[in-house]
C-alpha cells in the first residue's frame, strides 16, 4: 500500500500546475474554505461570511496583490493569497491545500511563490491570521521566516478558537 501511494503521490505532484486567478476561481476557494473548516475544524456559518467577505472586498477593491490557484487535471486542489493592507504590508490569505494533496511540497511551492511576490513587490512586511490547532502549517510558517506576534481566543466561528497573527519581516526596500 506505501508503494502505491507514493507512486500516486508523485504522480499528484507532476500533474499540479500553479497558475494565477482567473474569473469564478474565487467563489470556488471560498466554498473550499468552508467545507473543510467546517469539516476539520468545526467552523460554521460565520466563517463562511468572513471567508466570503474578504473575497467580495478583494474584488470589490482590488488592492494590489495576486491570488495563485494550484490545479490538478483542472481541478483546484489549493490556493494562497497576498493582499496589501498598505504600502509597505502585505496580508497573505486564503491558503489551502486539499487534503489528498497535503504532504506532497505543494503547500511550500505556493508559499514560496507568496513570498517571492512580496520580496518582488518590496513589501516590508508580511502577516497572517491562522488558528492555534493548525501545527502543521505553523511549521510551514516558520520555516518561512514567520514568527507568532499575537494571540486571542475569538468563539465568533466556534467557541474557544485561538487565532494567531503570525509576520515575516523582509529586508527593506
Amino acid at each position: 500500500m506505501v508503494a502505491i501511494r507514493n507512486i500516486m503521490d508523485s504522480q499528484k505532484d507532476k500533474d499540479v500546475t500553479i497558475r494565477t486567478q482567473k474569473p469564478g476561481d474565487a467563489g470556488y476557494i471560498a466554498y473550499r474554505h468552508c467545507v473543510l473548516y467546517e469539516k476539520e475544524y468545526g467552523l460554521g456559518g460565520t466563517f463562511e461570511h468572513y471567508v466570503l467577505d474578504s473575497f467580495a472586498k478583494y474584488i470589490e477593491h482590488r488592492p494590489a496583490g495576486e491570488i495563485w490557484v494550484a490545479e490538478c487535471n483542472g481541478q483546484i486542489v489549493g490556493s494562497i493569497g497576498i493582499v496589501s493592507t498598505d504600502k509597505s504590508t502585505a496580508q497573505l490569505r486564503w491558503f489551502l491545500i486539499e487534503p489528498e494533496f497535503r504532504g506532497i511540497g505543494l503547500g511550500r511551492q505556493l508559499m514560496i511563490r507568496a513570498v517571492d511576490y512580496c520580496k518582488q513587490k518590496k513589501f516590508s512586511r508580511v502577516f497572517l491570521w491562522t488558528i492555534q490547532s493548525l501545527k502543521i502549517s505553523h511549521h510551514l510558517y516558520s520555516s518561512f521566516g514567520f514568527i507568532p506576534v499575537e494571540q486571542a481566543v475569538n468563539n465568533t466561528w466556534k467557541k474557544g478558537v485561538v487565532e494567531e497573527r503570525w509576520e515575516l519581516l523582509l529586508k527593506p526596500a
